[in-house]
């Protein structure tokens, strides 16, 4: 099978996957107007758990410390991603929240420097400045349009840089179905006791069923597809593709809230989608 040729499925998952996470965007913003972010949160980390459980039986294995400690980082980042991302849902419109959550790349050349104590490449500043200019214009920090819910939004950027860095470090010692069924038996203990703390009840309404299903079947299916798209294709290819789905997010904003970006908001999704292409370009020459 030739490069090109996987290089090409790898677009198309890609494409697959940007798609399937912003019908999932769309399910979890609208059945939290109905049920608490933890209580979402736990229940499609407990449907994927129930899925990925008989794909893992007899399949354990002692894991030394290192790894243990990378499955809980990574594990945690999620989470918190996720719970970040769902909050800002609530309050920001969506292709706002999906393109602050997508600035996770910006954010990994940090992350790398706290695990790591790796400096960031002279190489990559420029790239990052711009993305960070973006990410000022879509938050548009002024005392008469600042909301600080575009803070916990980039948050959920910081959450999943972490996510992806020890992700990262998980591929080479354990399978990607340990690295998601770990994540998601974290992610459902981690929401379960807030939930409690809330005083929300676990017990969905009927009228959440359809949502909550729909929400943890195709973040399932996007993880899946994201992972297929990591294996056929570099991250120098796959990373800008992705972006590809604030394009579907600022669709159904428009068609289900009529939600239509300004001016400034456009303008810092082109300058974060060329910080994005920029790196992706400098690791394609570092391959």
């Amino acid at each position: 099978m030739s490069d090109v040729y996987l290089v090409k499925k790898g677009i198309y998952a890609t494409l697959a996957y940007a798609f399937i996470m912003s019908i999932t965007a769309v399910a979890a913003k609208q059945v939290q107007t109905q049920i608490a972010v933890p209580v979402l949160v736990f229940w499609q980390s407990l449907f994927c758990v129930l899925v990925l459980l008989p794909q893992m039986w007899g399949k354990w294995e002692r894991r030394p410390k290192a790894v243990v400690k990378a499955h809980f980082l990574r594990s945690f980042g999620g989470f918190t991603g996720f719970l970040f991302y769902y909050w800002s849902l609530n309050h920001i419109p969506l292709v706002e929240a999906s393109l602050l959550r997508s600035c996770a790349p910006l954010c990994v050349p940090f992350v790398v420097l706290i695990m790591h104590r790796v400096m960031v490449p002279k190489a990559r500043w420029l790239p990052l400045v711009i993305g960070f200019v973006g990410v000022a214009l879509v938050i548009n920090p002024t005392p008469d349009h600042f909301n600080p819910w575009h803070i916990v939004g980039f948050l959920s950027a910081v959450g999943l840089a972490f996510s992806m860095v020890t992700t990262r470090l998980l591929s080479s010692h354990v399978s990607s179905q340990e690295t998601m069924l770990v994540y998601f038996v974290i992610s459902a203990l981690l929401s379960l006791p807030l939930a409690l703390i809330q005083g929300e009840s676990l017990a969905l309404p009927s009228s959440t069923w359809f949502w909550v299903l729909l929400v943890s079947v195709t973040l399932y299916v996007g993880m899946f597809l994201y992972t297929l798209a990591y294996t056929y294709a570099p991250a120098s290819v796959v990373s800008p593709v992705s972006y590809v789905g604030i394009v579907f997010a600022g669709f159904w904003g428009w068609a289900i809230w009529g939600h239509v970006p300004d001016a400034l908001a456009i303008s810092g999704t082109v300058l974060i989608f060329v910080s994005v292409f920029l790196s992706a370009q400098i690791s394609r020459k570092k391959v």
